[in-house]
């Protein structure tokens, strides 16, 4: 896939092009994405993502939220679906202050040459989002380009998007997230030096570095897959602030089940988290937290048999 940063390099070739933050890429996005990569190949257009590195929520009404994948990630997936070319657009005032008409005319026409642009059923662009799916229409009938909408998907009663999602993982709801999202759930980062605690209690871990923007789950214990050096472990993370030892700062850690080796600070490494356990709190003593620590690893252990099981990975 072909990486944009500059829309002044941008090569010349028609375009099918979708726009937007696609945070997660979740199964609504997927199916929108579908549409355009069999549209796009029908047509014979170059099948074009404009994304945001930044939340557009962070320049028209911070705070952002946290996001489901960075900038990253979400190249990521989206080279997976087969997207062939994608545009890393900064959110800017000056961006977001463009009339739909001039958005329209300066960069999909200008400089992409769009000739097919495929939209959500709620998509809207422009100075106070006035660029809806009828006036982009209208707007595509001017210029020469034809809009083509993509109904939401709604699964089991509910519309799939990225802040019902980020609403189910801060509720420890990873199963239902993971079904939402038509993948479990990520957190990627770099393996950094920790306190040694889970070493010094019989539980050595990884300790997992990742992005300021990135949304942490419920605090709490977790059945997951570790991907690490081409290797996936069984593991069982935790993510809070350690309580127990009246720590604040929010620590990532992996156990990786039945592995006896070392890892080097700098690894990159990737867990899954595939089903919640039991949320964080404070034990009256090490003793205590040792004893639910076991009780913790017998019960991702039969978690991740029942989840093998039902091929969910």
């Amino acid at each position: 896939m072909r990486i944009h940063h500059n829309l002044d390099l941008v090569p010349a070739t028609e375009r099918a092009i979708t726009i937007g933050v696609f945070d997660g890429v979740h199964q609504g996005h997927r199916a929108l994405l579908n549409q355009m990569l069999i549209e796009a190949r029908r047509r014979n257009l170059t099948a074009t993502v404009i994304t945001f590195p930044n939340h557009p929520q962070s320049v028209l009404n911070p705070p952002a939220p946290p996001l489901l994948t960075t900038i990253d990630e979400r190249i990521e997936l989206l080279e997976e679906l087969g997207i062939e070319e994608t545009i890393v657009l900064t959110f800017t005032i000056e961006l977001s202050q463009r009339s739909a008409e001039r958005f329209c005319r300066e960069i999909l026409i200008d400089k992409l040459n769009c000739k097919l642009l495929v939209v959500g059923d709620d998509f809207a662009l422009g100075h106070r989002r006035e660029g809806n799916v009828e006036r982009l229409k209208q707007l595509g009938k001017e210029m020469g380009f034809e809009v083509l909408k993509v109904s939401s998907v709604i699964l089991a009663g509910i519309r799939i998007s990225s802040s019902e999602i980020r609403q189910m993982l801060l509720k420890g709801e990873i199963e239902k997230a993971s079904e939402l999202l038509g993948k479990p759930y990520r957190l990627k980062g770099f393996v950094q030096k920790g306190t040694g605690r889970g070493h010094q209690l019989g539980f050595p871990t990884i300790n997992l570095r990742v992005s300021q923007e990135k949304l942490l789950p419920l605090f709490g214990v977790y059945a997951s897959r570790a991907h690490l050096k081409g290797t996936s472990w069984d593991a069982a993370v935790y993510i809070g602030q350690r309580p127990t030892f009246g720590e604040t700062e929010i620590s990532i850690e992996a156990h990786l089940l039945g592995f006896n080796g070392s890892v080097s600070q700098g690894t990159i490494a990737t867990l899954e988290l595939l089903a919640f356990i039991r949320p964080d709190r404070k034990f009256d003593s090490v003793d205590a937290l040792i004893a639910q620590m076991n009780s913790d690893l017998c019960v991702v252990t039969e978690r991740l048999k029942v989840l093998k099981k039902l091929d969910y990975r």
